[in-house]
């Protein structure tokens, strides 16, 4: 009797393990990977959720805070106003210190709004400022126009370049023509000084540990391309729009065809990363079935969660970049902690206003009430 040949034993390695979504016998690294995209899809949703959230802040901040702010801006005025009346016309008499400690006080407000409206503010500067700090301020305003004149060969005056009020719309145009020469020759020098100081950086002798960071990238970057090629193969199999029969999931096929060679052709794994989920969810019962090293899967897992991490920071970049979110210190966003919050915002700002009604009312009837401020003032912090 022959015998028979034993059949060869088909033994499974880390290497050849199928990763088929969230079936099949996973590895710790195919396991890493379907967690991965289940919180990157849970982090697509949340942007999601957060869009109603954002508009609810802006709708607030229009609607509510910045007539607000408009009121406190112009009180804040008079209120300088009245405080420079009675220190320059001597309505009230004062002490050497509360003086001095008043006109710098004010002096202040003058350098820190010139900007906004130098005629107004310049015209109070020149009366509060002493004959020395006048010398100083023109002294060193000519040795940066000098300095300019020089590197640039542009005559500029930098009290008006700088100004940010304007009458017209024509004004600022005329305003910014002006000075366009001199801001794109700065943005040529800057460029080149920061080129300039790039290729110092990459003259140095490279150490064996940079040189060897180097090469692992190198040879990473290698490795995804592979892994972009073989990945895009497969995906384009499923979703070539010429083998479907049926017009409307061969327009959706013939879109996502489209991002994914541009994806390919960018070598941008991330987004071919989130094309297959939505080819999974195009084509749940032909999910992408394809064979990676470990290796490879773990370096998709790093790309997913950089992915999420980028999604996270954006959600709170888009949040806390808006003026009235600075105070925010709920670590999770939603609707009941933000309604609360954005209520006490606009309790606090109606808070500020009244508080700046009543020292300009104060101001116009007692105008000694300058000297609680003063004392105010100094009982904070303030000095100079």
């Amino acid at each position: 009797m022959p015998k028979q040949k034993s059949k060869p034993i088909d033994v499974m390695t880390e290497e050849t393990l199928i990763w088929t979504g969230v079936s099949s016998n996973q590895t710790k690294a195919q396991k890493e990977f379907n967690d991965a995209l289940k919180k990157h899809k849970e982090t697509l949703e949340r942007n999601k959720e957060i869009e109603p959230l954002f508009q609810m802040v802006n709708e607030t901040y229009l609607k509510d805070v910045l007539p607000e702010l408009e009121k406190q801006k112009k009180l804040e005025r008079t209120r300088f106003e009245l405080m420079c009346a009675i220190l320059l016309e001597e309505k009230l008499s004062f002490g050497k210190m509360q003086r001095e400690f008043l006109r710098r006080y004010l002096l202040d407000i003058c350098t820190d709004s010139i900007l906004e409206d130098t005629i107004f503010y310049g015209k109070y500067r020149d009366v509060l400022e002493t004959k020395f700090e006048r010398m100083e301020r023109l002294r060193y305003k000519n040795q940066m126009e000098s300095k300019i004149k020089n590197t640039f060969g542009i005559d500029i005056d930098l009290d008006d370049m700088n100004r940010t009020g304007f009458d017209s719309e024509e004004e600022r145009e005329s305003h910014e023509e002006k000075y366009r020469e001199f801001r794109e020759k700065y943005e040529e020098y800057r460029a080149e000084y920061f080129r300039g100081r790039g290729s110092k950086s990459n003259d140095r002798k490279k150490s064996k540990s940079q040189t060897d960071k180097e090469k692992k990238i190198l040879e990473s970057e290698r490795l995804l391309s592979t892994d972009i090629n073989t990945l895009f193969k497969n995906l384009a199999k499923l979703i070539h729009p010429d083998k479907e029969q049926d017009p409307v999931l061969r327009e959706k096929k013939s879109k996502l065809m489209t991002k994914l060679s541009g994806a390919r052709d960018n070598m941008n794994i991330a987004e071919i990363l989130e094309i297959k989920l939505q080819v999974d969810e195009l084509m749940p019962n032909q999910q992408t079935d394809v064979s990676f090293h470990d290796t490879s899967i773990k370096r998709f897992v790093g790309i997913i969660k950089s992915k999420i991490r980028e999604l996270e920071d954006s959600i709170r970049q888009r949040f806390f970049s808006h003026p009235l979110m600075a105070d925010f210190s709920e670590r999770k966003i939603t609707k009941e902690s933000l309604t609360s919050y954005l209520i006490r915002v606009k309790k606090d700002n109606q808070m500020v206003t009244k508080a700046f009604e009543e020292e300009v009312e104060q101001l116009t009837k007692e105008p000694k009430y300058i000297k609680e401020m003063i004392k105010e003032l100094q009982s904070l912090g303030v000095q100079f």
